[in-house]
């Protein structure tokens, strides 16, 4: 009886002790660990290839997300970087529209890519691609489970940059790099 006793005991004592250090890892993860855990559920539009990953959410009517987009031309696919694009639609009543647009068009990087070459020329001065006229229920699944990730840390503007430095950390920008000098030094860290 003594031995089935302390046996239970320690294995009740061990449970204890893996779940409070489980619990202490959650809880000093920053927010951009948390999102990073959990990226797997966004749906985002991939351009260039490499390891090195840098996910942005943005909303296609975002004037910031754009001015982002154009600094990002030189270096998208150069030294391993991969943009990967996550569509939102939280700023104007044509964001979603044109958020789900871009998912459904037979290549979403073509589409992407239209909206921001042509920012600025559409009826409502925002993203270049025209809003979707039915969003499928797929894409509205979609750009739901961006925003709710988004959400989740309390994000509720755009750009949003993430990504892992060198040391493995996440990190997280909202609102995007003040300067190109700023950006570079950003990039330069990108696991």
């Amino acid at each position: 009886m003594k031995t089935s006793l302390r046996t239970g005991f320690a294995a009740l004592l061990g449970f204890v002790l893996l779940a409070l250090t489980a619990w202490g890892q959650a809880a000093t993860l920053t927010p951009a660990d948390r999102l990073l855990d959990h990226i797997e559920q966004a749906t985002y539009v991939a351009e260039g290839h490499g390891p090195r990953l840098l996910y942005v959410f943005f909303d296609p009517n975002c004037p910031y997300c754009h001015s982002l987009y154009q600094n990002l031309r030189p270096w998208v696919g150069k030294g391993g970087l991969q943009v990967r694009w996550i569509p939102v639609g939280i700023l104007t009543s044509s964001s979603e529209p044109k958020a789900a647009a871009i998912l459904q068009a037979p290549s979403p990087l073509v589409a992407l890519r239209k909206n921001e070459d042509d920012f600025g020329f559409s009826d409502d001065a925002g993203g270049g691609i025209a809003p979707a006229s039915r969003i499928g229920a797929k894409a509205q699944q979609e750009l739901a489970a961006n925003s709710a990730l988004m959400q989740s840390q309390r994000i509720y503007g755009v750009p949003v940059l993430l990504y892992r430095d060198r040391s493995g950390r996440g990190q997280l920008l909202v609102g995007g790099p003040a300067s190109p000098a700023e950006l570079r030094a950003l990039l330069d860290r990108i696991k």
